[in-house]
């Protein structure tokens, strides 16, 4: 879940099949593996539950995990290249470098304080920074004026971790796109294709939310404007 400007909480991590979707889309041979049917779907389910259990903050059945890399699996054909290739019609970039990616850990109950301490700064940001509450930390995607004035504030009260360098990539989605599964996925999935390496990918009910290092930004930029004009 996305706020712009006011973080909002969120009691529930993303569903099991989109953590699954955007982890292996994260990987790029075990997602030439699966397009090739080499890959033992429960041995795969194996070795990303933890990272599934945190992105989806609960405990994951095996035989739910291994249900979802089947689905996608399933999914990657010639059918699912094009649908998804049409969703990004009409879509819109924007892109915006010298970012800071900011991670603040922590468990839901502990998101409201961390939103008192973001409204009481609100005033004195020179920008809009993003954020994104996960189950287990809140994420941050700010100017880097804005990224030094959070860490001060949180300092001795929040373990926090940041990425400079930094390009934030946001794909404003028609209402069309925002009702096809996988969108995300196949995006990032799309750009690891064309080499480019994708730190962190957030979806909210009206765009996608990419970030990249500094120095691919403009590979991407290019990347998804040739797949929006197809």
């Amino acid at each position: 879940m996305r706020t712009k400007g006011v973080p909002s909480p969120r009691k529930n991590g993303v569903p099991v099949s989109e953590a699954v979707s955007k982890i292996i889309s994260g990987n790029y041979i075990v997602l030439e593996s699966l397009r090739m049917k080499i890959v033992n779907y429960h041995a795969l389910g194996s070795m990303i539950s933890s990272e599934v259990e945190e992105l989806t903050g609960k405990k994951a059945l095996m035989t739910t995990i291994v249900v979802a890399i089947k689905r996608f699996s399933d999914g990657l054909g010639k059918g699912r290249i094009e649908n998804m290739s049409a969703g990004l019609k009409d879509a819109k970039l924007e892109l915006a470098g010298g970012m800071v990616d900011m991670t603040v850990a922590g468990k839901a109950a502990q998101h409201h304080q961390f939103l008192q301490v973001f409204l009481k700064l609100q005033g004195k940001f020179g920008g809009t920074p993003y954020v994104f509450h996960l189950p287990n930390s809140v994420k941050i995607i700010a100017e880097e004026k804005d990224a030094k004035l959070l860490e001060e504030a949180l300092w001795g009260d929040y373990e926090t971790s940041l990425k400079k360098n930094v390009a934030k990539i946001t794909i404003r989605l028609s209402s069309s796109a925002e009702k096809v599964p996988g969108i995300t996925s196949y995006i990032t999935e799309l750009l690891f294709r064309n080499g480019v390496s994708i730190l962190d990918a957030f979806l909210s009910y009206e765009d996608v939310v990419l970030v990249t290092q500094e120095r691919m930004a403009a590979k991407a930029y290019q990347v998804l404007t040739e797949e929006i004009s197809k």
